[in-house]
């Protein structure tokens, strides 16, 4: 996977937005509603997500990999997502698309119940003051919409470089009904797991830098 002549200097923006005060963003009224042939060749909707694509390499690496499933990287700042679509457009990938919302409050307005077998959420913003810790992603009440979105047997990929947010994941999502970790011979035996670790950007910077990526799987299992 090769991008030529699309600088990514030219998109570059702070790493973390504020959920809570960006207007110039997608809601659609309903998933109904969604076109998504305006995100992928075909009308099919996405069954993997990204939530907080970031510039996209483990958005398109999954969908080149993957094609037969729709992949949708969510992205709140709007320089990424102009830089994720032109890298998209420029690869021809046909099942690759990124929208441009806030997945802390729209999610039931993008996908229907059991819409989502994937759902990905990998280096996200840790929010270490305690008063804007409201905006993570993983939380209590963020795990009764993933529980909703998921379809049996779903599975939900948490990554990151920050040891505390790590566990402090794994625990909300632990403690979280019909949630359970994947041992880790069956996270080995997930070419996806591999992934969430080594193919995103955050991923080699945190690399790099520490050498150390906390990455685990849950399914979910409904009645």
């Amino acid at each position: 996977m090769q991008l030529k002549n699309i600088k990514k200097g030219l998109y570059r923006q702070r790493a973390h937005a504020n959920p809570f005060k960006d207007s110039n963003i997608v809601i659609p009224s309903s998933p109904q509603s969604v076109d998504w042939s305006s995100y992928f060749e075909s009308n099919k909707r996405p069954d993997f997500v990204d939530i907080g694509c970031g510039y996209g390499k483990f958005l398109m690496k999954v969908a080149e990999k993957n094609p037969g499933h729709n992949v949708l990287g969510l992205e709140i700042r709007d320089k990424v997502c102009e830089y994720v679509r032109a890298s998209i457009e420029n690869l021809g990938i046909p099942n690759a698309g990124v929208m441009r919302t806030n997945a802390l409050i729209f999610l039931p307005n993008i996908f229907g119940g059991g819409q989502l077998s994937k759902i990905f959420i990998l280096f996200p913003d840790p929010h270490f003051k305690k008063r804007k810790q409201k905006g993570r992603i993983v939380c209590q009440q963020m795990m009764e919409i993933y529980e909703y979105l998921l379809k049996n047997r779903g599975r939900l990929y948490i990554s990151t470089d920050v040891e505390e947010l790590f566990d402090y994941m794994v625990g909300v999502i632990s403690a979280h009904r019909g949630f359970r970790p994947l041992t880790e011979e069956e996270m080995n035996e997930d070419p996806l797991f591999c992934m969430t670790s080594r193919d995103t950007d955050e991923a080699l910077r945190a690399g790099v830098k520490t050498g150390k990526v906390f990455s685990k799987v849950f399914e979910i299992k409904k009645d």
